[in-house]
């Protein structure tokens, strides 16, 4: 879950070794619209997993009421280009909106 007006650090376990992308984005999707984009920079990447970090205001973006959907996508030198598994997750609710 990422609840809403938090700053969560998410850790993804890849079964590819992403390490040496040249290009990589992590998706989070609401409503068919792609919320937030993190890119290669915003992330560390190792052979076995993809982190990254939200901001209060990106999880403020999310609605506490439809699943988010992930996914990663990277490209390597050589051009292969791959995608993850679209995972889900819930946008969990907070009594006080904003940041903080």
């Amino acid at each position: 879950m990422i609840r809403r007006g938090t700053t969560p650090t998410q850790v993804f376990n890849t079964s590819i070794d992403l390490s040496s992308a040249t290009v990589l984005y992590v998706s989070y999707k609401q409503h068919g619209k792609v919320l937030i984009n993190k890119t290669l920079e915003d992330c560390v990447v190792d052979s076995t997993s993809v982190t990254t970090a939200l901001t209060q205001e990106e999880t403020l973006l999310l609605d506490d009421k439809v699943k988010v959907e992930i996914q990663i996508r990277a490209k390597f030198s050589d051009g292969d280009a791959v995608a993850s598994n679209i995972m889900e997750t819930d946008a969990g609710r907070i009594l006080k909106g904003g940041v903080i």
